[in-house]
């Protein structure tokens, strides 16, 4: 009788490797980070990325000279994203001379959306994604998440889950960006 199972010759190899390619295919678009940090983005869009904003106006998500670009994603639904969005808010608000920040809420009808984005009183233009077209683009697979272009669309950092917008480390790498 032949063998069968994990007694068969290359079984433990095959179901490694077949693993490996799994992960492969699943992971984030973003290099290999910790949950919550800011790391190289390898797959943000190659060019402007278009949207409307929650009144309805046209909205183009894309680097822009002189200045930093931050492009957060979040829903009312997501905990993490209430519990982050004053302190995010705060931080933009700080460097909007330096920082243009753009808020993409997620899968809601705009009143909800418009309701949300108040409670916060984000600093910039915020984006109505119902269909997730704009999350596509971005390869977003979790809230909150955020997307740093740099003005000279060269460089581009990206986060998934929840930022420490008090952070010294963070304020100093997008100031970085910034110069």
């Amino acid at each position: 009788m032949p063998a069968t199972g994990p007694t068969r010759p290359g079984f433990p190899r095959t179901r490694i490797a077949l693993g490996a390619i799994v992960a492969a295919l699943l992971a984030p678009p973003a290099a290999a980070t910790e949950f919550g940090a800011l790391a190289p983005f390898l797959s943000a869009p190659s060019g402007p990325v278009q949207a409307k904003s929650l009144d309805g106006a046209p909205l183009t998500i894309s680097p822009e000279p002189g200045r930093v670009t931050l492009v957060h994603f979040f829903a009312s639904w997501c905990e993490p994203c209430k519990d982050e969005l004053p302190s995010l808010a705060a931080f933009a608000k700080a460097r909007s001379d330096t920082i243009r920040f753009i808020g993409v809420n997620v899968a809601e009808p705009a009143s909800r959306a418009k309701t949300f984005a108040a409670r916060f009183d984000l600093p910039g233009a915020v984006a109505l994604d119902e269909d997730k077209t704009i999350t596509t683009a971005f390869h977003v697979r979790g809230l909150p998440a955020t997307v740093v272009l740099s003005p000279d669309g060269r460089t581009a950092l990206a986060a998934a889950g929840p930022l420490d917008w008090t952070s010294p480390k963070l304020a100093e790498t997008l100031d970085g960006l910034a110069r």
